[in-house]
């Protein structure tokens, strides 16, 4: 059953100029995600997929609480720190770009008890 739904859209060249300030990808970004994350448009594409992951949820939750890598595929995978997520709940998550933008679109998916 489909428990939340999150989108967000952000200007890659705000996310451009905020790379320039020192530890803003630190404050944003796991050490896994900042190992892939070597552009503006993926930072942008991160950036996005977190703040539609906090949409979905009931409190607040810090950036770096929320990791965005990539699967097999080559796919977005949402993961969060442990307690966060509702038990048996799944993400789902998809990144966009389109010329100076990102955006994505997170679902939270639990199973009926």
């Amino acid at each position: 059953m489909i428990r939340a739904i999150g989108i967000d859209i952000v200007d890659v060249r705000r996310i451009e100029q905020a790379m320039r300030r020192p530890g803003f990808l630190e404050r944003i970004l796991t050490q896994r995600e900042q190992a892939y994350c070597n552009t503006p448009q993926r930072v942008a594409g991160r950036w996005a997929a977190k703040e539609a992951a906090m949409k979905c949820l009931p409190s607040s939750a810090a950036f770096r609480q929320i990791e965005v890598l990539v699967g097999e595929r080559g796919e977005p995978v949402l993961s969060l720190e442990p307690g966060l997520s509702p038990p048996g709940g799944r993400w789902l998550v998809t990144i966009s770009h389109e010329r100076g933008y990102a955006a994505a679109v997170v679902i939270l998916e639990t199973v009926e008890p």
